[in-house]
């Protein structure tokens, strides 16, 4: 999948992205850290620009959304549908147990997964046997995970704010 350089609007969200460079995840392999200030559109680009083109591409994927612990509910009560118990389950378990009954999935997106998780190797040791490509929303500027670098091709996405005009804020998006 790829999502060409251009003009992005999202007037709903009074964004306008301008895309410097193509983001091709075309069985890349790698890890996308998309970096850039709060409000700069990270979160809204992954949800009406990327994952509408991985569905439209038929290519699985997971998403751990910015607000993990709400995501966790959800998915306690998913596995427990499955027959899982999980009632006393901790939430890195919990997330186990979910990530490997999506094998299906090539794709992980996890969004600000690093405010709670610090430390959150574990996600690539328990899905690097299916995923392919990773997809990292991060307010922190560097890579934190050495193991990550050792395995995974970085590539750094850059979302900057060119102008606001009125309500409307102008964003560059650009791989570094």
């Amino acid at each position: 999948m790829k999502i060409s350089k251009g003009k992005y609007r999202l007037d709903s969200r009074n964004l306008h992205f301008d895309m410097a460079d193509d983001l091709n995840f075309n069985n890349s392999g790698g890890c996308f850290y998309f970096r850039g200030g709060n409000g700069f559109g990270k979160t809204s680009f992954l949800e009406k620009v990327i994952i509408p083109a991985l569905k439209a591409g038929n290519l699985p994927y997971l998403y751990i959304g910015q607000d993990i612990r709400t995501q966790l509910y959800t998915l306690r009560a998913l596995l427990s549908v499955q027959g899982f118990k999980v009632s006393d389950t901790d939430e890195v378990e919990l997330l186990r147990l979910w990530i490997n009954q999506g094998q299906s999935a090539s794709v992980f997106i996890l969004d600000e997964f690093d405010k709670y998780f610090p430390d959150y190797g574990f996600i690539f040791d328990w899905s690097a046997a299916f995923v392919r490509t990773y997809i990292i929303v991060t307010h922190i500027g560097v890579n934190r995970l050495e193991s990550v670098a050792d395995n995974y091709p970085i590539y750094n996405v850059r979302f900057e704010l060119i102008s606001i005009d009125g309500h409307l804020k102008n964003i560059r998006v650009r791989s570094e």
